[in-house]
Parts: structure tokens; sequence; C-alpha cells
């Protein structure tokens, strides 16, 4: 199994590194005395290698939406298990999702859960990994980002992300486009273009980017760059993505080819809260993680909040719910079709450290 880059898995602003095994520590050589000769010089200590990067403790809720009455119920934790569970998706019929596990092996692979029985199946089991699971709106299977190893010494992960469309037994048919690389998140349009999440380059100073595809001759449009690793459909069929060009202020926007600039929605809401609570030097703690009700309303994570917009102009954030007993603050959203469930990912706790 390869070990696959924390980037996708963990959110937009690690994407850009790759989770690798620590080496052991370099040693310094000690010099050798040679008879009637200077002494040789100490060779120069190896820097100390980087510690890998650690994939964060997530798991899987679902509440109860009742949207007529503007309220979100009874959270519940789906997977409730050590390690990552993450990127939920729900099935075409409401009662399962698809969702991405990561094991201790570091393999990445897509699992489906019966939101009724509780019973998990592993979906996928490949030497790639897979990333973002979305069925597919003809119910033939479903597509997700997938990583290979690197083909060559030095080349970086995001080379090889693509986008690959699978079948509902969990084999993959092939690339949706054979071309496109450094992928790390999608969302269909409709049925002949997906609005992908190209994968910057922070060295190079180049920015993550949002292109719209087309099948099947697998043109690409440009529309922006500085974008949160959410994207959706707007009830009028445009793009609609958080624009974050700049950092103290975040914005829901829609765009369409052709277009210079994006459309202002509304405002992505601070989270007063969560943000007192950080340590760095993060300006806000502004969520990018979005998604529309079938009632062409938009649902937003906000801390331990779900809030909703009504996607008229003017109007501001509402609280549909706010999940006070959650051990962190909420992150992705997927919602059934029929509207009356949501999914989201809440990031755990990290076990208490014990002496030996």
């Amino acid at each position: 199994m390869i070990r696959m880059p924390v980037a996708l898995a963990t959110g937009l602003a690690l994407m850009t590194s790759v989770a690798t095994a620590q080496a052991p520590p370099a040693t310094t050589a000690r010099p050798v005395p040679v008879p009637a000769s200077p002494p040789a010089a100490a060779a120069t200590p190896a820097p100390t290698p980087t510690p890998p990067a650690v994939v964060p403790d997530t798991d899987v809720f679902v509440a109860d939406l009742d949207l007529a009455a503007g309220k979100a119920r009874s959270p519940r934790n789906i997977t409730a298990r050590p390690g990552y569970d993450n990127q939920p998706a729900f099935l075409a019929d409401g009662n399962g999702l698809l969702y991405v596990v990561r094991d201790d092996s570091g393999s990445t692979d897509v699992w489906r859960i019966d939101l009724a029985s509780g019973q998990r199946a592993q979906v996928t089991a490949t030497p790639e990994a897979e990333y973002s699971p979305t069925p597919l709106a003809d119910g033939s299977g479903f597509s997700a980002v997938r990583v290979d190893a690197p083909h060559a010494e030095g080349e970086p992960f995001t080379e090889s992300q693509r986008l690959f469309k699978y079948g509902l037994d969990g084999k993959a048919i092939g690339p949706v486009f054979a071309d496109i690389r450094r992928v790390g998140y999608h969302a269909w349009i409709d049925r002949t273009h997906v609005a992908l999440f190209l994968v910057g380059n922070a060295d190079a100073k180049v920015a993550n980017s949002l292109v719209l595809a087309s099948l099947p001759e697998g043109k690409v449009m440009a529309l922006a760059k500085d974008i949160g690793r959410s994207l959706g459909r707007a009830p009028n069929g445009r793009v609609v993505f958080v624009d974050q060009s700049v950092a103290e202020a975040w914005n829901v926007v829609t765009i369409a080819p052709g277009e210079a600039k994006p459309t202002l929605l509304i405002a992505v809401p601070r989270d007063e809260t969560n943000a007192k609570a950080r340590s760095d030097s993060k300006p806000l703690d502004q969520s990018q993680d979005f998604c529309w009700l079938p009632d062409g309303t938009l649902l937003m994570a906000n801390g331990n909040r779900l809030l909703r917009w009504s996607g008229k102009p003017g109007s501001t954030w509402t609280t549909l719910a706010e999940f006070a007993g959650l051990p962190g603050p909420i992150r992705r959203l997927a919602v059934s079709r029929d509207g009356k469930r949501v999914a989201f990912v809440v990031e755990m706790p990290a076990a208490p450290k014990t002496s030996g």
C-alpha cells in the first residue's frame, strides 16, 4: 500500500504537502586520526528530518432535517472509531453514505454505510488512494479523486491526482479526463460539465484554481483563483464556491464561463467562539464548507452551528441548528436528495497521552 498525501485528506490548507515516513535520524561521522596527517574534519551533521504530518481523528455524523420547520435534530456519530473517516456523500435513496476511510497502513479507500443497520462495507481496495466519492446522477456508480504513487523520483503526488469513475462494485472504470491532473475536489454541474478544484503550488506561488471541464472532449475553461475546497451547483445552474482572495473576508460567490469576475451571494460568517480558542495567528476562523438544500436555500457550517441562507439578495444567515455537545467544529457537509438528512464531519479531540 502507498502512503497518501495528507493534503487531500485533511483539507485545503494541507493539500500541497505529502505525508512521508520519518527517516531515522542521521548521525555525525567521527573524525578518524591518521598518523603523520592532520586530523580529519568532522562531517557536517545531516539536517534533522521533518516529522510526518499527522492525519486528524475525524468522524462522520448524521442529523435529521426538517426544512419546513427550519430545524436539524439528533446528531449522531455513525463511524465512531479512531482514525480518519471523512468526506461523506449520500447515495441516491438517502439511506446510505459513501465516505473515505484511511487505515493504519496509510491506505485510503471508499466505504459504504447503511444508515438503518449501521453496517459498513469497503467499496474500493486499491493500491491507489481515493478521495471525495460522489455518486453519479444516473446511479451507475460514483466519481472520486484518485491519487497514484509518484512515477519518478521527486515527483509530487499532486501530479497524479485525477478524477476517476467507478462502478457500484468499486472497480475503476477509468479517468473522466485523462489529461487533467492536480485535481483536489470536484462537483458535477450537469451530466457533461464538472467543476474542478486544481491544486496550486505554494513554492511556485501558483494559487489553487477553479476550472470547468466538459465531456467528452475534455475542454477546460478557467473560472477563478484563490478558492475554497467546497464546490457546488446553484439552483440556476451556475458554479458556486468560496472566494478566498481576501484573507479576512471570504465570500460565497457564483460564476459562469466567460465572466471576468464572480457574483457575490453572501459573506462567509465568522465563527467567533472557535476563533477565540485558536492558538495560531490566523486572523479569522471562517468556514469553507457549504451545500445547497433541495428547497434552494444554502447550508453552511459555522463552528458547532448549521447556518441557512434563503438565497434572496440582502437576506442574512439564520441558525438552523446549534449542536452544543459536539466535540469539535463542523466540517464537510452533505444533504440527502429528499432533504431529510444532513451529514457532516467533526474533528475529534486527541486521546490523552499516558505516561509509560
